[in-house]
């Protein structure tokens, strides 16, 4: 029995296990032993531990002197420091309240939960810092990974902080952009982007600008998942990343360190020149480090396929959309893999190359950003699609937007979005193409199309598709009507997207197979937008990311291998013209003050103050015998950009401008050969065969948007429309005076200067897109 009564005693007389280590760390951890001291105060405090409250409220009145600061702290002063002893009795008290409130046992739960934190300050460290390397971001998140219940260590607060330095490091820091994705990631999801990450180990570069517009967008559909059902298809191609400083590495590689100063070059000099510098690119050689990770990123991929893409750090943020101003190339990846490996690498450094283009130059020197440092990353993704015969591309592919700018029935609101949708790979619904037409509806009014008659649905439907060759390896434009006698029912869910034109009428195929004898076949979509879940995914993709980002938004995807899967390839924020309101035509002008009215596809706004019209004359232009003629007349164009007072000129010409394909279709420009005009106006006259495209959605309008050029389709020959062909014809030319040894060419381009017409006038032009009209007018000013 005494026996028994001494142990029982000595047990009492022993320390809980947790004043044994925070003892032993006071003696050889004083910074750790304060650490977890301060941890006990916060957690104490969010107890509602009154102690604790009271513990804090002391730091204020240790001394006099502190409560006097207390009570004038608005001074602009200090506040006085109080004795480090003070400090260190407060921890030791707080494991004193700690013991009165908590069990041993939870305090010691803490203290280990904490220890193990401190494992973890690796990793903290490394994402905290601002320019850590890829390599010791990489080896820091493996270590993370390793060890064995990271997940539950650290708090929220502490998961939060971690997802935001990653964010931080990888994208960019901004905060509209943090603040959304932080809510939406998962420390897990960087390791997958690293394990797909291609850069030099001591490298700090970033993903850019367009990978992380993608990564944003899937994050948030993945997290609305849960809720929205229609959703779980989504997907997002498999990627890897070159981070963006492997484009300076590449000009330090290969000694090109002049080329950032081409930036200050007047345009022309870039023009010139660009094809020049992309052949010393496309000569010279990647870093080692860069061709390691290529090899890999070779082996994960298999034979597929692949897309490069410009992901620069200023692409596709919000006001910045740089659509299309970047290179993105396809490359087949067939054969030996030092074939597809040197493809590959071309690819990668005509990318890099663009970066000295002259639009996207001219884009950044619009808008002062000419001096900032423009690095390139590089996304290398899985082409969407299926093989069919000897091709390979999707089912159809395409671009939505959550703004509809271009309303072809009074039904349809601006908030109902709209979709350019192509058979085939997606370039032909994002570039401008010859005499073709992609499918244009609105997701929030799919049943209202632009074109209804079969006759006329024959007419602007899609007749030639893009694909990719995988036996010559190279990207082609096909007639679809030819791909489809060639690949018969391996053409990937045929039956959602043609009809059948017979005997004057539009035929949907029943089934999954399509009658390929049976009739002409017309692509229309009809089975896809009535039957599948498409256009519920499409609304339930730009309705979800505009929710959460706060603004509209702009997506790429192309169809997935399955029925009812689509591939996100691109988001990012809409361009659109502001909202103008109770704008209407004067009802006051004079016949002989008006120059052209118009009545279809109208987008409300207004254009004033317009003192010169460059007018390109269809009939003129069509009548052109060589091509150099018809490049001559879009570099002509280009000079009177130059020279023209900005937003002070109207660009007025037949067909489609800035389209690829035929010259003859549209007038031959970039970007950097319009950006100064106020207004593009496109001439569809009967005669030649010309037909503006609703060109909304593409890189070009998008442009246009962007620097808010405004757009608008002229038929001048449909019923109702005027047009005064004789102003236009026999008003004086400029041309001559402006850009020398034009004299051949002043039929065609004419410069037209309106006070010289009429003394103080301008020419306004007023569009009323809620009724659909138009008027382009002489305006009398009141000096």
């Amino acid at each position: 029995m005494p026996h028994h009564k001494g142990k029982i005693e000595k047990m009492k007389n022993e320390k809980p296990e947790w004043k044994v280590v925070i003892d032993l760390l006071r003696e050889v951890n004083q910074p750790f032993f304060n650490r977890l001291g301060r941890k006990m105060v916060y957690f104490l405090f969010k107890r509602n531990v009154e102690k604790a409250g009271k513990l804090i409220d002391r730091i204020d009145v240790f001394h006099g002197q502190q409560a006097k600061w207390h009570e004038n702290k608005w001074d602009n002063q200090a506040m006085p420091r109080i004795n480090y002893s003070d400090l260190e009795n407060l921890v030791e008290e707080t494991f004193v309240v700690a013991s009165q409130e908590l069990s041993d046992e939870e305090i010691l739960n803490l203290i280990q939960l904490w220890l193990k934190q401190d494992q973890l300050r690796f990793f903290t460290e490394a994402t905290e810092k601002r320019d850590v390397p890829l390599a010791e971001i990489r080896e820091a998140i493996q270590r993370f990974n390793r060890m064995i219940g990271h997940h539950e260590i650290f708090s929220n607060e502490e998961r939060i902080s971690l997802r935001v330095a990653l964010i931080r490091r990888f994208f960019t820091e901004d905060l509209e952009y943090i603040n959304t994705v932080k809510k939406n990631v998962k420390i897990s999801d960087f390791s997958a982007i690293l394990f797909r990450t291609i850069g030099t180990p001591k490298g700090c570069g970033k993903l850019g600008g367009k990978a992380g517009g993608l990564f944003r967008a899937q994050k948030i559909l993945e997290t609305a998942k849960v809720e929205k059902t229609i959703l779980e298809k989504i997907k997002v191609p498999k990627t890897w990343y070159l981070t963006s400083d492997g484009s300076l590495e590449f000009m330090h590689f290969n000694a090109l360190e002049e080329m950032p100063t081409i930036k200050y070059r007047e345009i022309s000099e870039i023009k010139n020149e660009f094809a020049y510098l992309n052949q010393i690119f496309k000569n010279s050689f990647l870093p080692p480090e860069i061709i390691d990770g290529l090899k890999l990123a070779l082996d994960d991929f298999g034979e597929v396929p692949l897309i490069v893409r410009s992901s620069s750090l200023l692409e596709d943020s919000k006001q910045l959309a740089f659509a299309g101003k970047y290179k993105s190339l396809f490359v087949s990846n067939q054969g030996p893999k030092e074939k597809r490996l040197e493809e590959l690498k071309d690819a990668v450094v005509e990318v890099y190359a663009s970066i000295f283009g002259p639009d996207p130059i001219e884009y950044r020197r619009e808008r002062g950003l000419l001096d900032f440092n423009e690095e390139m990353a590089i996304m290398i993704q899985e082409v969407a699609g299926k093989k069919a015969g000897k091709y390979f591309f999707p089912a159809f592919a395409g671009v939505a937007f959550s703004l509809n700018e271009f309303r072809w029935s009074p039904r349809i609101k601006r908030t109902d979005g709209i979709v350019r949708l192509v058979a085939g790979l997606g370039t032909r619904a994002v570039d401008r193409v010859e005499n073709d037409y992609p499918m244009l509806f609105s997701p929030g009014q799919p049943g209202l199309r632009a074109n209804i008659e079969p006759h006329e649905v024959l007419r602007y439907s899609q007749k030639s598709i893009d694909v990719i060759n995988l036996e010559t390896g190279q990207f082609e434009t096909m007639e679809i009507e030819k791909l489809i006698e060639e690949v018969g029912n391996e053409f990937p869910q045929l039956s959602q997207i043609i009809s059948n034109f017979r005997d004057g009428e539009l035929v949907a195929p029943l089934g999954t197979m399509s009658n390929l004898k049976d009739g002409i076949p017309v692509v229309t979509f009809a089975n896809l937008l009535k039957y599948s879940p498409f256009v519920k995914q499409i609304k339930a993709i730009l309705d979800t990311l505009q929710e959460t980002v706060g603004w509209p938004v702009d997506v790429e995807f192309a169809a997935g291998e399955e029925p009812g899967s689509i591939y996100l390839l691109q988001c990012r924020p809409q361009s659109h013209f502001g909202e103008n309101v109770n704008i209407s035509i004067p009802t006051n002008i004079q016949d002989s003050q008006k120059l052209f009215s118009a009545k279809k596809f109208i987008t409300t706004g207004q254009v004033t103050n317009i003192e010169y019209i460059v007018y390109v004359d269809p009939f003129e232009y069509d009548g052109l015998e060589t091509l150099e003629e018809m490049i001559r007349v879009g570099e002509i164009i280009s000079e009177l950009n130059s020279h023209l007072p900005s937003r002070k000129f109207i660009l007025m010409g037949p067909g489609r401008w800035g389209s690829r394909g035929d010259i003859k279709l549209g007038v031959r420009v970039a970007y950097s050969d319009i950006n100064n005009t106020s207004m593009l106006i496109e001439i569809a006259r009967n005669k030649m065969g010309y037909t503006p495209d609703l060109s909304f959605g593409t890189h070009f309008f998008q442009d246009l948007v962007e620097a808010e050029i405004r757009y608008l389709p002229l038929y001048p020959d449909e019923e109702g429309n005027f047009f005064n062909s004789q102003f236009f014809t026999e008003s004086p030319n400029l041309l001559t005076k402006l850009v020398p040894r034009t004299e051949h060419l002043k039929k065609v381009v004419k410069l037209i200067h309106i006070p010289q017409i009429e003394e103080n006038s301008t020419v306004s032009i007023i569009m009323d897109g809620e009724n659909e009209r138009a008027l382009a007018f002489l305006n009398q000013s009141n000096k």
